[in-house]
């Protein structure tokens, strides 16, 4: 019992380090010195067993379009850097690794949102027309940054569902807040 154990145990983390990318770790690694740095890596099996956990209220309203998406991810590594001195992670750095990815792994950026002293990237290295492989998401603060990379089969309908879903709720919202002021 304790050798299957073991084995399915090497498996799982030979699965998850398979989906690692290069030039994330490199990047992380290279703000290691300076700030606080995390990665954690979860492949098909265990993000299953993890859903199994969590209510199905917990997708309601906002993220209803990310459930559909999280069945469509075959494994995720996530990667965050923290400078806890208020240091800027430079903007050039983070072209660099978008141009890195690009150049070294036939990446292709799908979408580029600047909203509120935040920037989100979205890159993928697509198989097909339609299909989403890989895909590497960026999501840049001034003194952090996430980073993840999620190996699915998620197609550019899904994605645009769900950036349309979020957007169309934010309207809703605003909206709302204006007209809760102008009653005022």
């Amino acid at each position: 019992m304790k050798q299957t154990l073991l084995i399915l145990a090497a498996f799982f983390l030979l699965s998850s380090a398979s989906a690692q990318r290069k030039q994330l770790r490199e990047f992380t690694n290279d703000f290691s010195g300076d700030g606080a740095t995390f990665r954690i890596g979860l492949s098909f099996i265990p993000l299953r067993i993890a859903s199994w956990f969590v209510p199905k209220s917990a997708f309601d309203g906002d993220a209803a379009e990310i459930k559909l998406a999280l069945k469509k991810v075959k494994s995720v590594k996530l990667y965050t850097i923290h400078m806890p001195k208020g240091q800027a992670i430079p903007r050039e750095s983070v072209d660099l690794l978008k141009e890195e990815l690009k150049k070294a792994q036939d990446f292709e950026t799908l979408v580029e949102v600047k909203h509120k002293g935040a920037n989100v990237f979205l890159l993928s290295d697509g198989r097909g027309n339609e299909r989403l492989d890989n895909l590497v998401v960026l999501v840049q603060e001034d003194t952090e940054m996430v980073m993840a990379h999620l190996r699915t089969k998620l197609t550019v309908n899904d994605v645009s569902r769900i950036i349309n879903g979020i957007q169309n709720r934010e309207k809703e919202r605003e909206a709302v807040a204006s007209g809760m002021v102008a009653k005022q």
